[in-house]
């Protein structure tokens, strides 16, 4: 999960020092222990169902993310973000894209993924998932790319309001290696309504701040769209999925620590997640917070 405090010296082995470790990887995907495999997501899911397991509902958060895209075997994609990697992994294994380049900022993040990548029978797209920073983009994708070819798609989820110094430069930078009428996907946050009071701006302020979210990611839907819009995309979608996302999260994480033997959850640093599910629970009642998906098509022949 990307909306999280920071957990500074704790950080997971193999990233020490990282804000964006594994240490959502290591603590939030119990579940799936004896199941086919362990998952390693770490976003907030979409909660469409109260029983949802953690996997399913970050699955069905990507699911949605991405809707209408219409990724397939042909598609030329960019994931910005992409964790440790069960997301690439659903792009391939779902939705058969074959051509998948990926940019992300942990180093034990990057390091995992690639690791599962290859455990996967998918090295050749594990070699295209490289550690580096979003708003890099432009200058990342033309050093490993023929001049001129450019992508269909570029997928961020869950983690554009963390990309600094500003997700405006990263917008500008997606429609760069874009093609004309190629798809941008986010699933993000917005500013509920611009009149919030000087008690919700300090708390608000001291979320981001523990959570890396820099200060101009924080816009109203309004302001997001004419963002979106500038850097040269048409807005095909903007859908305000909160009601599915912040709430549950918080309902969902007490039933997973309820259900989990005592000595996985001694090992789990709940007060970090619980603060998390705590401030968005109180920032979808008092309206001060919203999730969003957008999907833009890059303007232009």
């Amino acid at each position: 999960m990307r909306f999280t405090l920071s957990r500074g010296a704790d950080a997971a082995a193999g990233a020490r020092g990282e804000f964006h470790d594994l240490a959502d990887a290591e603590s939030l995907n119990h579940e799936s222990d004896g199941s086919g495999g362990r998952t390693s997501w770490g976003n907030l899911g979409y909660w469409d169902r109260p029983d949802l397991r953690y996997a399913d509902a970050c699955t069905a958060l990507a699911d949605r993310t991405v809707a209408g895209l219409e990724l397939g075997r042909g598609t030329r994609l960019i994931d910005v973000g992409f964790g440790c990697g069960d997301q690439v992994l659903r792009w391939v294994g779902h939705y058969g894209v074959h051509e998948i380049h990926g940019l992300n900022l942990s180093h034990g993040q990057t390091a995992l993924a690639r690791r599962r990548l290859i455990a996967a029978g998918h090295a050749d797209i594990a070699q295209r998932l490289e550690q580096g920073s979003a708003t890099d983009l432009y200058a990342w994708w033309s050093s490993r790319v023929a001049a001129g070819v450019k992508a269909d798609a570029v997928v961020a989820l869950d983690c554009a309001y963390h990309f600094a110094p500003a997700r405006r430069v990263f917008l500008r930078q997606a429609a760069s290696v874009l093609r004309p009428g190629g798809r941008l996907a986010l699933s993000d946050i917005v500013l509920a309504r611009p009149d919030l009071s000087l008690r919700q701006r300090a708390l608000l302020a001291g979320m981001a701040r523990l959570s890396r979210i820099p200060s101009p990611n924080l816009l109203t839907a309004k302001g997001y769209r004419l963002q979106v819009a500038r850097a040269g995309f048409e807005i095909e979608r903007f859908e305000d999925a909160t009601t599915a996302v912040f709430t549950p999260f918080g309902d969902w994480l007490d039933r997973y620590r309820a259900a989990l033997h005592p000595s996985i959850r001694r090992d789990i640093p709940w007060t970090k997640y619980r603060a998390t599910a705590a401030f968005l629970r109180w920032a979808e009642k008092e309206r001060v917070l919203r999730y969003v998906v957008c999907v833009g098509k890059r303007r232009g022949k």
